[in-house]
C-alpha cells in the first residue's frame, strides 16, 4: 500500500496509508488530517486511476507543490514526488515498515567488527558498458527495465540533490530487497565520504546488528564494509559481496541465522564525462575517475541472499542517479552564475539613478546650508524641499527593492478598499498640486471588505500613482483612481486612469520587466514589476491598456474570498 510520509511540518513522522478510494488532504480530512495551519480545510485531494494517483489542488489559498512546481489544476504523481502544502512537506510512495535513520548512525567498518566482506561478483560501472546485458529472463528484464524507466522519469524533473537521493533510495526499497540501504557522497573538500540518505526495515531499526552482545552495545547500529566500498571508490565496479567468507565464527559451528551474516550490493554513484577528449577505460588507473559516491545496501543471509541480475540493475540505478545529480550542480551552478549577473544587472540599472538622487540631495542640503549661513529662512525651506523630495525617492526604491527581492506570503486581513485608496490620493495630492494636475478617487459606496495585505497593496498604489504622474502634462492632467465591485466575478477592480502621453505598442509588452522603463534616465524599471509580483502574491492580475496620446489604464484584479478568511461581519463579534 502506498503512503504520504511527512518530512517536515507540524506533523513531521507522520506516515498516512493511502486508502483505494479517493480522498481529501487538510485540516478538515479524517483520512489525511494536518495540523499545519497554513493548509486549507480540503487543500488537495488524492484520486485512484487505474493503478495511478492523481493529485488535483482545491483551489487551495497558498496552492499545492510537486517537486517545486505549482499543480494549477491536477498532476499524475509518481513514486518519491514531494508534495508541499504550506510549511508541510510529504514524500509520495515511501513504503511503510521503512524508517529514515540519521546518517551519524552511520559506521564505516572494517575486520575488527566482523565486516571485512569477500567480493563474490563484479561487473564494471561506466556509461559505454551494457550494465544489463547479460541474458536474463524475459520477465526480470522486463521488469528491470520498469524500473529504470520509472527512475529517469522521477529524477527528470528534480534538482535538488536531497530529492534526487531519497527518490533513489524510496525507489531501491521498493524493487530491490534490501534490509538497509546507504547513499554516501564524496565530500571533495573533506575527501570523505558523507552518509546522505540512511533507511532500514523497521525490523532492522529496532534492533542492533550485534545480537544483543553488552560488550557491543554502544556500538553504532549500522556498519558498512569500509574495504567494499573503498573497493568501489577505488575501482568504479559494481560489487556484490557477502561476509560470510571472512566470519572466523563459521568455525565455532554456529548458523548463519544466529551469526547475522549479511550479503550485500555497493555501486558507484558516477558522473558522466563531459569533455570528448578525456577518454578513460576501466583498465586504467583513472577508472574511477567521475565517481561521486556510492549506493550500499545489503540483506541478512536468513532474509534474502543478492544475485548478480540485482547487482546490475543496482549499477544501472547508480549511472542514473549520478546523471541526475550530474545535472542538479550543473542546474545549481548556473543558477548561481544567473544570480551574480542578475546582480551586475541590478548594479548596473540602478547605479544611474541612485547617482542622481545623491547628487540632488547633495544639492538640496547645499542650498540649506547657504541658507542657514545667510539666516534666509525661505531659501532654506527651499532646499528642503529638494532634500525631502529625494529622500521620497530613495525611501521607495529601497521599499521597491526589498518588495521584489524577498519572497513572502501576504498578511491577508480585510480591509476597505476606500480608505486605502483615498489615503494614497491624499499622499499623492501635494506633488499633484504643485504640477498643476488632478487626482480623483471614485468607489463604490456600498464596496465591502477585501482580503488583502494592506501595506502591500498601498505599495502597489502609490507606484502607479507615481507613474501616472509623470505621464500627464502639468496643468491639465488627470488621474482617476476607481474601485468597484464585481459579486458575479467574486472580485475586486481597482484602475489607475491617467490622461497623459500614453504607451506605444512596442513597449506594451514590456512593461512588467524588471528594470524596464518607459521614463528614460528618470526611471529605474522597479515600480511595474514589484506591482505585478504583490498583486500576483494575492491570487490576483494586473493588466495594462493604453493608445499613444490618449492616456493608459491599469487595471487590478483581486479575489473577494480566500478560504482561510473569514470576513468579521459574517461573525457575532466586533466589526
Amino acid at each position: 500500500m502506498l503512503t504520504l510520509l511527512v518530512i517536515q511540518g507540524p506533523d513531521k513522522g507522520r506516515r498516512f496509508e493511502l486508502p483505494d478510494a479517493p480522498t481529501f488532504c487538510g485540516r478538515d480530512s479524517r483520512s489525511l488530517p494536518l495540523t499545519d495551519n497554513t493548509v486549507s480545510r480540503r487543500h488537495f485531494e488524492l484520486l485512484p486511476a487505474d493503478g495511478d494517483w492523481i493529485l488535483k489542488d482545491q483551489g487551495s489559498a497558498n496552492g499545492t507543490y510537486v517537486n517545486g512546481g505549482r499543480v494549477m489544476d491536477r498532476r499524475q504523481l509518481k513514486l518519491g514526488d514531494q508534495i508541499r502544502v504550506g510549511r508541510t512537506i510529504m514524500v509520495f510512495g515511501a513504503q511503510p515498515g521503512v524508517s529514515r535513520v540519521s546518517g551519524q548512525q552511520v559506521s564505516l567498518a572494517g575486520e575488527e567488527a566482523g565486516m571485512d566482506s569477500s567480493i563474490m561478483h563484479a561487473i564494471p560501472s561506466n556509461e559505454d558498458s551494457m550494465v544489463l546485458a547479460v541474458p536474463e529472463p524475459a520477465a526480470a528484464a522486463v521488469s528491470n527495465l520498469r524500473v529504470l524507466y520509472q527512475l529517469a522519469a522521477a529524477l527528470g524533473t528534480g534538482f535538488d540533490l536531497q530529492q534526487i537521493l531519497e527518490v533513489v533510495m524510496d525507489l531501491v526499497f521498493e524493487y530491490v530487497k534490501a534490509d538497509r540501504g546507504i547513499v554516501l557522497l564524496l565530500d571533495e573538500k573533506q575527501n570523505q565520504l558523507i552518509p546522505r540518505v540512511v533507511r532500514t526495515r523497521d525490523d532492522e531499526s529496532s534492533r542492533s546488528i550485534n545480537n544483543g552482545d553488552p560488550a557491543e552495545a554502544a556500538a553504532p547500529k549500522i556498519q558498512a564494509s569500509r574495504t567494499i566500498i573503498n573497493h568501489v571508490i577505488n575501482t568504479g565496479e559494481g560489487v556484490l559481496s557477502s561476509n560470510a567468507m571472512a566470519d572466523q565464527r563459521f568455525s565455532k559451528g554456529k548458523s548463519v541465522h544466529s551469526l547475522g551474516i549479511r550479503s550485500a550490493l555497493c555501486v558507484p554513484i558516477k558522473a558522466r564525462r563531459l569533455d570528448a577528449r578525456d577518454q578513460r577505460t576501466d583498465e586504467t588507473p583513472d577508472a574511477a575517475a567521475g565517481i561521486m559516491g556510492v549506493i550500499y545496501i545489503d540483506s541478512s543471509v536468513k532474509n534474502y541472499t543478492y544475485a548478480p541480475d540485482q547487482l546490475r540493475l543496482l549499477t544501472a540505478i547508480g549511472l542514473q542517479a549520478g546523471l541526475a545529480i550530474q545535472n542538479a550542480r550543473l542546474y545549481q551552478n548556473q543558477l548561481q552564475a544567473e544570480r551574480l549577473a542578475a546582480i551586475g544587472e541590478t548594479t548596473a540599472a540602478l547605479s544611474h539613478s541612485i547617482k542622481n538622487i545623491l547628487q540632488a540631495l547633495r544639492g538640496g542640503a547645499d542650498v540649506v546650508e547657504m541658507g542657514i549661513k545667510g539666516a534666509n529662512l525661505p531659501q532654506v525651506g527651499k532646499g528642503w524641499r529638494v532634500v525631502e523630495r529625494n529622500l521620497d525617492k530613495i525611501y521607495h526604491l529601497t521599499m521597491n527593492l526589498l518588495s521584489y527581492s524577498r519572497t513572502r506570503e501576504p498578511t491577508l486581513e480585510f480591509v476597505n478598499p476606500k480608505v486605502l485608496i483615498n489615503e494614497c490620493v491624499e499622499l499623492v495630492s501635494p506633488n499633484a498640486s504643485q504640477q498643476g494636475v488632478m487626482v480623483v478617487a471614485d468607489i463604490d459606496a456600498d464596496h465591502p471588505a477585501i482580503p488583502m495585505d494592506a501595506a502591500g497593496m498601498h505599495q502597489v498604489l502609490m507606484n502607479l500613482l507615481g507613474n501616472a504622474l509623470d505621464a500627464v502634462e502639468g496643468g491639465k492632467g488627470l488621474i482617476r483612481v476607481e474601485c468597484h465591485y464585481s459579486a458575479a466575478n467574486r472580485e475586486s477592480v481597482i484602475e489607475v486612469i491617467d490622461n497623459g502621453v500614453g504607451i506605444t505598442p512596442s513597449m506594451m509588452s514590456h512593461m512588467f520587466e524588471l528594470f524596464h522603463s518607459t521614463k528614460g534616465n528618470r526611471g529605474t524599471g522597479l515600480g511595474l514589476a514589484v506591482a505585478k509580483k504583490i498583486v500576483d502574491e494575492h491570487e490576483g492580475t494586473i493588466s495594462v491598456s493604453s493608445q499613444p496620446g490618449q492616456g493608459t489604464t491599469f487595471s487590478i484584479r483581486l479575489p473577494v474570498y480566500h478560504e482561510n478568511l473569514t470576513d468579521p461581519s459574517h461573525t457575532h463579534g466586533p466589526r
